[in-house]
């Protein structure tokens, strides 16, 4: 088989044999694919590239009995910025953790590409709202799986709701009731957390907002907590994984 050329973001790297690596790299046509890079373990490697996460890179991998071999290729994004925060490299690693235990097909991986790219480039960009980034990262792709919904914000009546009310809202569905329901005893368990209007809203624009508008959201610290707790708690439901990634910063001093 001929070689062929690709973009990708790579998402891991780990040791093969002495010197090599495989390397684990999200495309737009062909999903998440490994590919093995000789001799990048070696001092002075041109494929020594491929042993750094988080960047966006053009490839050139031939084929050999089913298995990609790296031949060349270069750094389009390199995104090294991530490095210099703590919160952002931890924000980074969810991401990257994420978008391998996922499975895509057809436009869904073009769709996950995309967001990976963006997602990837704000936090190198502007690693101080690695929250938002990482919430609206988390429920995007959620979304892409078909596993949300654009939330009605309406009373057991059907009549819209105003600003200021609290939400139950289900873990496991797309569920949204008042808070109040948890007084009549109606909803009850782990399978509910409660919301703000104000983060419901936030969970509505991540579902559907332009994708070069995603990560430009504002919220309060308050929202921005939520957020972060419920996609976590959503995403670890629906992919059946704890991913408690960031729980890290909590134990490190002067960290949140």
């Amino acid at each position: 088989m001929e070689p062929f050329s690709c973009r990708g973001i790579i998402l891991a790297s780990r040791e093969f044999k002495e010197k090599d690596r495989l390397v684990s790299v999200l495309t737009a046509d062909k999903g998440l694919v490994t590919i093995c890079a000789k001799g990048s373990g070696r001092p002075g490697s041109k494929a020594a590239f491929a042993s750094v996460p988080f960047m966006v890179c053009d490839f050139v991998v031939s084929v050999s009995h089913g298995y990609y071999y790296l031949k060349e290729g270069t750094i389009v994004e390199n995104n090294s910025d991530i490095m210099s925060s703590l919160e952002a490299m931890t924000c980074a690693s969810h991401m990257s953790s994420c978008l391998i235990d996922s499975t895509f097909q057809g436009e869904n991986t073009r769709e996950a590409y995309e967001l990976a790219a963006y997602a990837f480039y704000m936090l190198a960009k502007r690693p101080q709202d690695y929250l938002i980034i990482y919430s609206a990262f988390n429920w995007r792709l959620l979304t892409i799986a078909g596993l949300t919904v654009k939330y009605e914000f309406t009373n057991n009546g059907g009549e819209e709701v105003s600003p200021g009310r609290n939400y139950l809202v289900s873990l496991i569905g797309g569920t949204i009731e008042t808070a109040k329901n948890t007084k009549a005893g109606r909803l009850s368990g782990n399978d509910y957390r409660i919301l703000s209007y104000d983060c419901v809203d936030a969970l509505n624009y991540f579902f559907d907002c332009p994708i070069n508008r995603l990560f430009t959201a504002k919220a309060s610290e308050k929202v921005l907590s939520d957020l972060k707790d419920f996609t976590t708690a959503y995403l670890s439901v629906q992919f059946d994984r704890n991913y408690d990634g960031l729980s890290v910063l909590d134990i490190i001093p002067g960290k949140s």
